[in-house]
């Protein structure tokens, strides 16, 4: 049994950046870039009107109220001929490129017509020069690096390259990753639940933080504690780069898993780790492919999702790999049995207060999770720390 520090090593040591592929900017979301992205227009690639209005020259304006004749009106899209002239305006919307002699644009609320004489427009309040005009380049110059190799790539991101005129990017390679589900005693979701059996929760947990996370995981079902569908199974999910296998991992006649990967060429890492809950976990690899075999209770499971697998994928993809941590203090006496790293679900509010979850009633208690944030993390030889001390808060 191993130290959970030496077993974050150990796992982060051994993921590698993934290849890079090219995609399309629709399917980009949640990637990281593999090269720099640089302009080749300027955004915006002309000086455009950023409101519905009308576009003057800012010396027509020196004496307020003023009247001027409006000479066309300009909608987004159309690239006008006619020149402002001393004055004269033209009515112009929002996004429309500003027409040849005009510099400013005066919002529609700060004008109206005149009924008496028409064509001619009663503009009754200033602006600045420049004013509701976004300037060619403004935003981004031509041949400059908007995006970074290594930026994660949100919506945000989306929309710059998607402005560019970019309909493929190079990203850093996903992971394919594998799910497996382990026990007799468990049934999917759905099913008429009999007497001794429980529902998998742990196997869709995981695949929607995947999904959440970008990744479309191959769900390998459910697979009784009987060896030879077990290591069909588990070679089925040796062809991706990471392999999860929930439950069968402990000590029981019936934990399977460790032999089963054996059996199947895998080298283990490490098996057990000095850490409450998720104290069976087992790491190994085969090839440049991962391999996980997690406790079956969800607790653990979501705990060493957070702080083994997550920032994992996230190095596979081409991330910066860290443990969201951040201090607190504690708003309530914590006991329990020091020997082990011990992550205890927990709230952490605004102020930096942190509350342990009162109801938390061990590794299956999954309802505790929904009323906290993160963990609470004690160190292995602290068996009591008192109310008012500083506390590290792993957030999720």
């Amino acid at each position: 049994m191993i130290k959970f520090e030496q077993a974050f090593k150990k796992v982060i040591s051994r993921a590698k950046v993934l290849g890079t592929e090219n995609i399309s900017v629709d399917e980009a979301i949640g990637s990281v870039l593999a090269e720099d992205i640089v302009s080749k227009y300027a955004l915006p690639p002309f000086n455009k009107s950023v409101m519905d209005g009308y576009a003057v020259r800012y010396d027509d304006l020196k004496y307020i109220p003023v009247k001027l004749k409006c000479i066309d009106i300009i909608q987004a899209g159309r690239v006008c001929k006619k020149t402002v002239n001393k004055g004269e305006c033209i009515k112009i919307m929002t996004g429309s490129l500003l027409p040849k002699g005009a510099d400013s644009v005066v919002m529609v609320e700060n004008t109206e017509a005149d009924n008496k004489n028409k064509g001619l427009i009663k503009i009754f309040k200033k602006v600045d020069y420049g004013e509701n005009v976004c300037l060619k380049g403004e935003n981004i110059k031509k041949g400059c690096i908007v995006l970074k190799k290594g930026t994660l790539i949100r919506g945000p991101e989306i929309s710059i390259i998607s402005a560019l005129g970019m309909s493929i990017v190079r990203v850093y390679r996903k992971p394919t990753i594998a799910v497996l589900s382990t026990g007799d005693e468990i049934i999917e979701p759905g099913k008429n639940l009999i007497y001794g059996k429980i529902y998998n929760s742990n196997g869709h947990m995981l695949l929607s933080l995947f999904e959440e996370m970008g990744i479309k995981a191959q769900y390998l079902g459910i697979v009784k504690d009987e060896e030879k569908k077990l290591k069909k199974a588990v070679m089925r999910g040796l062809k991706n780069d990471i392999l999860l296998i929930s439950g069968g991992v402990s000590m029981g006649d019936y934990d399977l898993v460790p032999g089963i990967l054996k059996k199947c060429g895998v080298k283990k890492v490490f098996h057990k780790v000095r850490m409450k809950p998720g104290k069976p976990l087992f790491f190994g690899v085969k090839n440049n492919g991962l391999v996980f075999g997690i406790p079956g209770n969800p607790v653990p499971t979501y705990l060493i999702y957070s702080i083994f697998i997550k920032p994992v994928v996230d190095k596979l993809m081409g991330k910066k790999v860290c443990l969201n941590v951040a201090g607190g203090i504690l708003k309530k006496d914590y006991r329990r049995n020091p020997g082990r790293k011990h992550f205890v679900p927990a709230l952490y509010t605004n102020d930096g207060s942190v509350y342990p979850v009162e109801s938390y009633h061990g590794s299956s208690d999954i309802f505790a999770l929904t009323k906290a944030n993160g963990f609470m993390v004690m160190p292995a030889s602290a068996g009591f720390i008192r109310k008012g001390q500083k506390v590290e808060f792993l957030f999720w």
